[in-house]
């Protein structure tokens, strides 16, 4: 079946590119005989160029194009519109139930032969009225035939991803809820790798090939008011090879000032002609503005309905001009042998979710359905800014990473070593006795926070041997009596991983001679031998580092020193035992692997 798609809200008196909306309508229902209506001397508009075909069983609607500003003032004047039989000679009223008024639109919902003839629309406002007639006929369906007896003509690309676009819009977009099915020849089509449904109303066709030609139907099931309907089309298609020029047709055209050359006889049966878009690869910069003109020649003598839309692969464009995406009508200019049409498609801002999509201008007219396409892709420069943009990307994140690293660092380290302790080489295994040797000032230290020897001998075990289980070695409490001191401290730092460095902002200036001797040698061992590593932990705020050695001095360049009096001052009692604290995790991060013998945490 041909449908012919009637003029819809944009249709006026003339060509017009369907921007237009009109009012709803409220029907009144009159009982007077068609006759009764030629005393109103109602302005005659004569029958509308198109005619509608349906066949018997299916659905089919006529529309009235009276309600236009080119008629009367539309928005300010109010109206009805009634239409009549004029075989029957008789208004029709919606109470006989073969028939449903919405707004200008009559609908046939079960059409038999005899519904075929004229019908008249009469719009009347408080001032006048105005008539026209609409045609409807019904043809029947040929034996064995699967599809409609005329069809609309439509074409894709081969090497693409097209489709074809059911005509069925005006019960698409007037019924209550709506389903659609394709057909091609007699063969449902199932929606998979081939085809698929789009935006409703489109049959997406992938990797066009020649012999995907052939008679396709859109068979359109809806509701209209808890009435089920049935209409359908069949659509011809036509396939282009990509990169082969269109056939000419009878007519040779040609645009922009050149003289266009059409036999008299055929002028009025073309379609519309498509001059932009010509099914095309087009670039794009991304971010930036874009806009692509629809230019369409439709060859017409009078009146003629014809609607252009821009769609991309899921919907219709949408008209609102505050919208990132949009589409405008441009122009409108009356040509030798008909009208030339332009509608502007506008990407005020290119996303990368606009390449690589279809984009398709589609004319509505009664001569059928004509499409064409174009691919919006990035342009060469943007082949440039997408890998700057993932360099960047790549370089931000990894200055993230190393920044939360650098802070997060102790804890991730400690947390592997609890976690994976295979990961790590067991300390047992390297011949030392004791994970530490703690060189602390052993006199009284007048510092706010207590003296030495009581976080020497409290503290430092309460926390580092009985909650971290590491071994220490502190002098006085593990050497033994009577011991030679040089012989003590060169034999016990040479059996310890780690050398404690506890001092103050006066120690080195009073330093005993066993505490010398345990700095010196530490500091030996450390810088010269390399077989110890050397923790520095500052006691109380040092402001003059004067009479520090040079040794000490080298270290707390190198590697800091971890400040006891800055925890001492946030925490008190308890809380400075605890082995979670940023101290302690800094002391355990300097610390070696827990030995084989070593506790689990308390």
């Amino acid at each position: 079946m041909l449908l012919i798609l009637l003029a819809s809200a944009a249709c006026f008196h003339g060509v017009s590119a369907g921007y237009g909306q009109r009012s709803t309508l409220a029907r009144q229902q009159f009982t007077k005989p068609l006759q009764g209506t030629l005393a109103e001397h109602c302005k005659d508009y004569e029958t509308q160029f198109e005619i509608v075909f349906t066949v018997p069983g299916d659905a089919a609607v006529l529309n009235c194009t009276l309600a236009s500003p080119d008629v009367f003032d539309l928005h300010s004047t109010p109206y009805n519109i009634s239409w009549y039989d004029c075989k029957a000679g008789r208004e029709l009223s919606e109470d006989l139930g073969q028939f449903q008024v919405r707004g200008t639109m009559l609908w046939f919902l079960n059409s038999t032969l005899e519904d075929a003839g004229h019908y008249q629309c009469i719009l009347r406002t408080p001032n006048g009225c105005f008539k026209q007639k609409s045609v409807l006929r019904v043809d029947t369906v040929k034996a064995g035939s699967c599809g409609r007896p005329d069809t609309s003509r439509q074409m894709l690309t081969t090497q693409t991803n097209s489709f074809l676009v059911c005509p069925l819009l005006e019960y698409i977009s007037q019924a209550d809820s709506y389903s659609i099915q394709w057909y091609k020849d007699c063969e449902r089509l199932l929606e998979g790798d081939k085809f698929s449904h789009v935006g409703g109303h489109r049959l997406l066709v992938r990797h066009v090939v020649v012999s995907d030609s052939g008679l396709y139907t859109c068979r359109v099931t809806f509701n209209l008011t808890g009435t089920i309907g049935y209409a359908a089309e069949t659509i011809e298609c036509d396939i282009k090879e990509n990169g082969v020029k269109n056939k000419k047709t009878s007519s040779e055209q040609q645009f922009c000032g050149q003289k266009r050359v059409v036999n008299e006889r055929e002028q009025w049966s073309l379609r519309p002609i498509v001059y932009q878009p010509v099914n095309e690869m087009v670039k794009a910069e991304y971010g930036g503005h874009f806009n692509k003109t629809c230019r369409v020649f439709v060859p017409s003598k009078g009146n003629l309905s014809v609607d252009i839309y821009w769609a991309s692969e899921f919907e219709f464009i949408s008209t609102n001009l505050s919208d990132r995406v949009h589409q405008l009508h441009l122009s409108e200019e009356n040509v030798d042998d008909g009208v030339l049409l332009e509608v502007l498609l506008n990407f005020t801002n290119v996303k990368e979710e606009d390449f690589n999509q279809n984009y398709t201008c589609m004319i509505f007219s009664d001569k059928g359905v004509v499409t064409s396409d174009f691919i919006l892709q990035p342009s060469d420069r943007n082949g440039i800014i997408h890998p700057v943009l993932l360099f960047v990307s790549l370089a931000v994140t990894f200055l993230i990473s190393v920044t939360a690293y650098k802070i997060f660092k102790i804890d991730i380290v400690l947390w592997c070593r609890r976690s994976f302790p295979y990961l790590y080489t067991r300390t047992g295994s390297d011949g030392k006795v004791y994970d530490a040797y703690v060189v602390y000032p052993r006199m009284c230290w007048n510092g706010f926070h207590g003296s030495a020897e009581t976080f020497v001998i409290h503290t430092l075990p309460q926390v580092l041997e009985k909650k971290c289980g590491y071994k220490l070695f502190i002098y006085c409490r593990d050497s033994l009596p009577g011991e030679a001191v040089v012989d003590s401290v060169q034999e016990n730092i040479s059996k310890s991983r780690r050398l404690i460095l506890l001092y103050t902002g006066s120690m080195f200036s009073e330093l005993a001679s066993t505490l010398r001797f345990e700095q010196e040698i530490g500091m030996h061992t450390a810088l010269v031998e390399g077989t110890v590593q050397v923790i520095l932990v500052e006691l109380e705020e040092v402001t003059d580092y004067s009479l520090f050695p040079q040794s000490v001095l080298h270290l707390k360049r190198k590697q800091g020193a971890i400040q006891w009096w800055k925890a001492a001052n946030k925490a008190t009692g308890h809380s400075q035992l605890c082995p979670s604290s940023r101290f302690w995790k800094q002391v355990q991060y300097q610390m070696p692997v827990k030995s084989s013998h070593a506790s689990s945490l308390q």
